[in-house]
């Protein structure tokens, strides 16, 4: 964790422990104010602002809690942001909402327990103690979270950059033994709780023993392995030195994204039903009931996770050609396991694959043209001017025929229909119930995926010719493609010529 002395504090940081000082200052001014209030009177003020009577941290004897208001409360926030700012290294791996608590906890300690005059040092300290806190949370976590994937085919086991899917009988087979371990693990654990609680007073005939513990510990882990043997596969990922909140929700966004390079690389009508098993969706489970003509009631269920999905040479498809476009989307996932900060272009490229995954998923077809669209905006153009619509369509027959993906020289016009229903739906002069609409987000649906199979092999060389290309270049980068084709591009990223690709 890095500490600079106050004599030798850097520009950036005394401003952040300057503002960090007033906001404390703020802070104790609310506190006093609640403490001198009447109790007629804060009740009153309650009455008014409702939000205030919410807003309370720990008493510093640890008994209760004192009332600071929401003002104080938004200055709590203020300050966890800047921890953020004081130490760069926390940023996407912690949640706010811990770094806050920290905040709050260092301030009780460090002033209102031990009195310190809000100074520069009590700013700087309180920082510190809160971002050191909080990187105590910090751990490498592998989650593991059951989907709905292909029933039949091979193989059983596959991965998708740092994600891979393992089919649940096979999954379970492995972790047999590190599971048994951890149960017994659990279960002393357990024991041992109780036990620190009873020393502390808690009454024996009140706690659990050791066999309610047992059943405890075993009951839980039967519950969720009871849940996980309804899908046919379990995504497992691992997530590097994040605390719980954050790494649980990377784990579920690199999982979704592997999803979405699934749906791109086999089209969204085969993969409609793949899915993460917690993910928005329609039910797993289902259910129906209706009467005839006589009166006569009659049911049925359904169970989807187990049901068909996508066909049985699926992994053929994933790996088509030299498999290249699956390396490349697959490698877009590093960061999100590993949260750091990225290229503007691999921003793009994620952004893109996930409005892809977005539109396929969306059970509304106009809902999705809009998001095939936005996902090739978003590849293709670095900034918008006037005479965007024949532009859209020209930099993806261009770009698509320059990599082979144009499948018959139609993409011109195929992506100025795109275009103009995006732009009708958007103004209200297309129905979203028109039978066009569906039509036309299947068309959007194979544009948007050529143009994102095309990125994977586009990106690769901006990236090698310009090592960060910002949206600027992107923009000029796109236009000389226009004017000159690819052949400059691909010597200024050290090939001999396109073809090499």
């Amino acid at each position: 964790m890095t500490h600079c002395t106050a004599a030798h504090i850097d520009p950036s940081r005394k401003r952040i422990i300057s503002q960090s000082r007033r906001d404390l200052e703020f802070i104790c001014k609310q506190i006093l104010r609640f403490l001198k209030m009447p109790h007629k009177e804060l009740f009153a003020h309650y009455q008014k602002n409702r939000h205030d009577a919410f807003c309370t941290i720990p008493h510093p004897d640890g008994k209760g809690q004192l009332q600071c208001g929401s003002l104080a409360w938004e200055k709590f926030g203020k300050l966890a942001g800047r921890v953020f700012e004081f130490e760069p290294t926390l940023a996407q791996r912690v949640s706010e909402g811990r770094v806050m608590k920290e905040v709050i906890d260092a301030f009780v300690q460090r002033v209102l327990r031990e009195h310190q005059e809000i100074d520069q040092i009590t700013a700087e300290q309180i920082l510190v103690d809160a971002a050191g806190m909080s990187s105590q949370a910090l751990q490498t976590t592998e989650h593991y979270l059951p989907c709905v994937l292909f029933l039949h085919g091979k193989p059983d086991e596959f991965s998708i950059g740092p994600v891979t899917f393992v089919r649940r009988k096979k999954f379970f087979q492995n972790k047999k033994q590190v599971h048994r371990r951890s149960v017994e693990a659990e279960i002393a654990a357990h024991i041992e709780h109780v036990d620190k609680h009873i020393e502390q007073g808690f009454s024996r005939e009140r706690a659990a023993t050791v066999e309610q513990s047992r059943h405890l510990v075993r009951g839980l882990h039967a519950r969720a392995i009871k849940t996980y043997r309804g899908y046919p596969w379990i995504a497992k990922v691992q997530i590097i030195n994040c605390d719980h909140e954050v790494s649980e929700k990377l784990a579920a966004k690199a999982i979704e994204t592997a999803l979405n390079v699934i749906r791109i690389l086999l089209g969204a009508e085969r993969t409609r039903r793949l899915r993460l098993a917690w993910s928005r969706g329609d039910a797993l489970r289902t259910a129906g009931m209706w009467a005839d003509a006589q009166d006569m009631i009659h049911v049925q269920t359904g169970l989807s996770s187990i049901g068909p999905v996508g066909f049985e040479n699926w992994y053929e498809g994933l790996t088509q050609g030299s498999g290249h476009e699956l390396q490349i989307l697959g490698s877009a996932l590093a960061p999100l396991v590993d949260p750091r900060e990225i290229t503007h272009l691999h921003e793009r490229f994620v952004d893109a694959i996930n409005w892809f995954g977005d539109a396929a998923t969306d059970t509304e077809s106009t809902a999705s043209v809009v998001k095939y669209v936005s996902a090739i905006e978003r590849l293709f153009f670095g900034k918008f001017d006037r005479g965007h619509k024949t532009e859209f369509a020209s930099r993806i027959k261009i770009v698509c025929n320059l990599f082979g993906y144009e499948d018959g020289g139609q993409a011109y016009e195929d992506a100025l229909q795109v275009y103009n229903a995006r732009s009708a739906l958007l103004h209200g002069d297309l129905s979203p119930r028109d039978k066009k609409s569906q039509e036309i987000a299947l068309l959007a649906e194979e544009l948007s995926r050529r143009c994102i199979l095309c990125s994977t092999h586009l990106y690769p060389m901006m990236l090698a010719a310009y090592k960060n290309p910002d949206a600027e270049t992107l923009e000029m980068v796109m236009k000389k493609i226009g004017d000159e084709g690819l052949d400059w591009l691909a010597k200024a990223a050290n090939y001999t010529k396109a073809s090499d690709l």
